[in-house]
């Protein structure tokens, strides 16, 4: 396999994992399932979930049918790169550093949905636009439990300086733990 096929390959599964996982956090953060961005979403991404969901029930509101078709899209991928000979196959490896690829992916997901949600409560507090009440209805979910430690003080919300303490202090541990593992940094979309 020529490299720029192997690049091609690995693109375009990169990006079904990226929908994947959005259409985890809709499902997870309880997204407007009436939304015509996460309607698009659920058609385009969810169909093999939709399979392997019959069969894995949701455990608390955490889909696992989708988290596990993610880890099988990133260890395709990964498993694409043995074959194009950029990593050396060993499938033990492949596993792990497909679940810390699909973990830092969804960190990753995770905190520029918080910073999009913070601008545009700046800019477009009061937008119907589709786009804008995504993001807000998702970093709104993901703030909520650390407004119990920092409430609201004065009109001003100071929850997600909380929340980006936890988000980064997952990031900075997860990714110590991909780098001790040997995972590539070109291979994962993650970092």
């Amino acid at each position: 396999m020529s490299e720029a096929t192997f690049y091609l390959f690995k693109a375009l599964l990169d990006i079904f994992s990226i929908g994947i996982i959005l259409n985890f956090l809709f499902r997870l953060l309880k997204a407007d399932y009436f939304n015509p961005i996460v309607q698009g979403f659920v058609k385009a991404f969810d169909f093999p979930g939709q399979l392997l969901r019959n069969l894995i029930r949701p455990i608390m509101s955490v889909d696992m049918a989708s988290l596990i078709v993610v880890f099988l899209v990133q260890s395709s991928a990964f498993y694409l790169a043995a074959m194009a000979g950029s990593i050396e196959y060993e499938p033990v490896k492949i596993l792990i550093w497909s679940f810390y690829s699909v973990t830092l992916l969804l960190l990753k997901i995770v905190w520029w949905v918080m910073i999009g949600g913070i601008i545009l409560s700046w800019v477009a507090g009061s937008s119907p636009q589709p786009a804008v009440r995504i993001l807000q209805q998702m970093s709104d979910a993901i703030f909520r439990p650390f407004r119990v430690f920092l409430p609201p003080m004065g009109g001003l919300d100071f929850s997600p300086i909380l929340a980006f303490i936890a988000l980064n202090f997952l990031q900075i541990a997860i990714q110590r733990f991909a780098i001790d593992s040997g995972l590539p940094f070109g291979l994962s979309i993650g970092f």
